[in-house]
């Protein structure tokens, strides 16, 4: 029996802000054409994929028809309520989207392909993370993130983060650099294939990291 997670810290910040993320357009559209286009490629039509710290389902909705199944996972219960509003009567058998900590074990694992976006910054505890995504993640198998990496940045955001996260205004977000996330990554035991970045920002690589077959 395993036991069950501690809820992430963030979950009440997120519940509470749920519909106002729902509503606010994505900041860098071309970016994220691209990045969707880049998964496409990734993902295969036999793929059972999972995505944790989906948010409202919008990039899950986006690549669920090109799977075969597609599980959806998001702590907050403000989000995972806005992502089942979004699966009306033509929405697609092939997606479950279920309100799961970022640590829960997740029916059906291990998975071909494990996705993370906007995900890992968000975490206290990134290697202990990590370990567990490694164990969601078939041998072989991917493990897909974009990240925002505010310690690349200048110090004036970098020392701003933590007096918004103090009062309310934002949640906790973790100073990562890029290198720091792919030492994290390589800790946990994948290997990196692609670190790449979508749109103009470059604070945010998209990672594609693999567990290795003989693991």
């Amino acid at each position: 029996m395993h036991a069950t997670p501690t809820p992430h810290p963030g979950q009440p910040f997120w519940d509470k802000t749920a519909s106002k993320y729902a509503r606010k357009p994505v900041g860098d559209p071309a970016g994220y054409e691209e990045k969707l286009a880049r998964l496409a490629t990734l993902l295969r039509p036999t793929d059972r994929v999972l995505e944790i710290g989906c948010g409202t389902a919008t990039t899950a909705l986006r690549l669920t028809p090109g799977v075969a199944h597609y599980t959806a996972t998001d702590g907050s219960r403000g989000m995972i309520d806005i992502a089942r509003s979004k699966l009306g009567p033509g929405a697609p058998a092939t997606i479950t989207i279920q309100q799961a900590d970022s640590l829960a074990d997740i029916e059906g694992a291990p998975f071909d392909a494990v996705c993370a976006f906007s995900l890992l910054h968000l975490v206290p505890d990134l290697p202990r993370l990590l370990d567990h995504v490694r164990r969601q993640v078939k041998p072989g198998g991917l493990f897909i993130s974009k990240t925002v990496c505010i310690g690349d940045r200048g110090v004036l955001l970098r020392a701003l983060i933590p007096v918004l996260t103090a009062v309310g205004i934002a949640p906790y977000v973790s100073i990562l650099r890029r290198d720091d996330l792919i030492r994290h990554l390589r800790a946990a035991g994948f290997e990196i294939e692609e670190t790449t970045y979508f749109g103009a920002s470059r604070m945010s690589p998209f990672i594609v990291a693999r567990r290795p077959a003989t693991d």
